[in-house]
């Protein structure tokens, strides 16, 4: 990571209001570990090209903790702004600027004497920004998404020297051990993992194994996996409730493990049939991975909801 950015969309408050930062672009060509990759800012992909800009004036000699990158607790979450990427070594997604609910990722630790003044008046303009979104329903933060386990399958992957670290270390430690088992520690074994179980991964469940170090573990639903009912899917919710109000049978009763396991205790019914729940909550609910992966109400939903409530 360094002290740039790139990808920012210059027409956004933060770049606009009450400041209008005067950022000069210069157009590089994009690393080879870029290609064949996309982010929420190029969902296109980067391009041959694309165009950097500074947000500190000189980069110290000494090592100095510019820029750190977390995707986790922000694409995930509908609302989200992302407001600029870094310029990472390692790929193309990392952010540096953004936006969620009332929580703004500000990416760049630099001594303010040392901000371009662009970065400086975006400073300011963010202060702004956040002050209207004061009112901004949040959600809580528990665990790192499960698109960490598709970055390792690919990170570092075409170096005349393999960064190894993500699929021999990072993945593996990120597993309950009944996976760890399983897991292959190689790309290949990555690869295999991800195909495998990526849309029935979950972990932040109350009771669920942490570790010092990753965190919450990941596990494979295996009544997800009975059925072929990847957890943060809309068909797949929408089956669950079929099968829950449906006759007895094996599928009944992995779905309704499914429902209790995913369905926030917040909107789960107390009362009435699981198709009835569903018609109530459909246009208000979303799955959110980094909350613990769970079917909850849209925190975009909530804020329109409240705003409304005090509008009476």
């Amino acid at each position: 990571m360094d002290h740039q950015a790139h990808g920012l969309d210059l027409s956004h408050p933060v770049y606009t209001h009450p400041r209008r930062a005067q950022f000069q672009l210069h157009e590089t060509e994009s690393p080879p570990h870029y290609a064949g990759h996309t982010s929420p800012l190029y969902p296109n992909g980067a391009g041959e090209t694309y165009r950097l800009t500074k947000f500190e004036n000189e980069k110290p000699s000494t090592p100095n903790p510019t820029l750190v990158s977390h995707e986790g607790f922000f694409t995930d979450i509908p609302g989200f702004e992302n407001l600029a990427e870094g310029h990472s070594a390692k790929a193309l997604g990392s952010l540096s600027l953004a936006r969620q609910g009332r929580w703004f990722y500000w990416g760049y630790s630099i001594d303010p004497e040392r901000m371009t003044q662009p970065a400086k008046d975006t400073f300011v303009n963010v202060l702004y920004w956040m002050n209207l979104q004061r009112d901004s329903e949040t959600v809580t933060y528990v665990t790192d998404t499960r698109k960490n386990f598709e970055v390792f399958t690919w990170l570092g992957r075409d170096r005349d020297e393999p960064y190894l670290r993500g699929v021999q270390e990072h993945l593996p430690g990120s597993l309950v051990p009944e996976l760890r088992e399983v897991y292959v520690p190689s790309f290949e074994g990555a690869d295999a993992f991800v195909a495998k179980y990526l849309p029935y991964l979950f972990a932040g469940k109350p009771g669920m194994p942490t570790d010092k170090k990753y965190g919450p573990l990941f596990a494979a639903d295996a009544d997800a996996m009975a059925l072929k009912t990847p957890n943060n899917d809309r068909a797949s919710l929408e089956r669950w409730v079929a099968l829950a109000d449906g006759d007895a049978c094996e599928d009944r009763e992995h779905a309704l493990r499914c429902l209790e396991r995913y369905v926030h205790a917040e909107i789960a019914p107390k009362s009435g049939t699981w198709t009835e729940w569903y018609a109530k909550q459909k246009a208000r609910i979303c799955f959110i991975d980094s909350t613990g992966f769970w079917w909850q109400v849209d925190p975009t939903v909530r804020t329109r909801e409240a705003r409304a409530a005090r509008a009476r």
